[in-house]
């Protein structure tokens, strides 16, 4: 499994936007901080913003902001809302996909090894990811 740079971004562009205490950011000024072009980065935040991972708000001064507290958004959240699928391999979701899928005892792997992925992004929060910025071990 390779996670996209959608999802790379898109990670990034959460922990900037939580960091900010004193309002929404603009687009423009995350692209900036993270260095990749705003057509691509207002791409990965519409796809947040339909996870209702983020909020809009338009006008002068306007930008995005979380539609919750970093507590509350973990990094599989966001993955999730960024990739079409994370799992190590496809008959793990859709069982229709392989022939073999009755007799396979490789599947419980790839399906324990997507389970344990997902568990483990499932703990780590965006204001983790921020303490660990200062020092603070994960």
């Amino acid at each position: 499994m390779r996670l996209s740079t959608r999802s790379r971004y898109g990670l990034r562009a959460m922990i900037t936007i939580a960091r900010e205490k004193h309002g929404p950011l603009s687009a423009e000024y995350i692209a900036k901080d993270e260095g990749v072009s705003k057509k691509y980065l207002d791409g990965i935040l519409g796809s947040l913003r339909q996870a209702r991972l983020l909020k809009s708000h338009r006008g002068q001064g306007g930008g995005y902001s979380l539609t919750r507290p970093a507590e509350e958004i973990n990094v599989n959240d966001i993955v999730e809302a960024l990739e079409r699928n994370i799992d190590i391999v496809r008959c793990v979701k859709d069982p229709d996909y392989c022939e073999k899928i009755v007799d396979c005892q490789a599947r419980d792997v790839w399906r324990a090894l997507s389970e344990a992925i997902s568990e483990t992004l499932s703990r780590i929060t965006l204001a983790e990811l921020i303490e660990h910025e200062a020092g603070h071990p994960l």
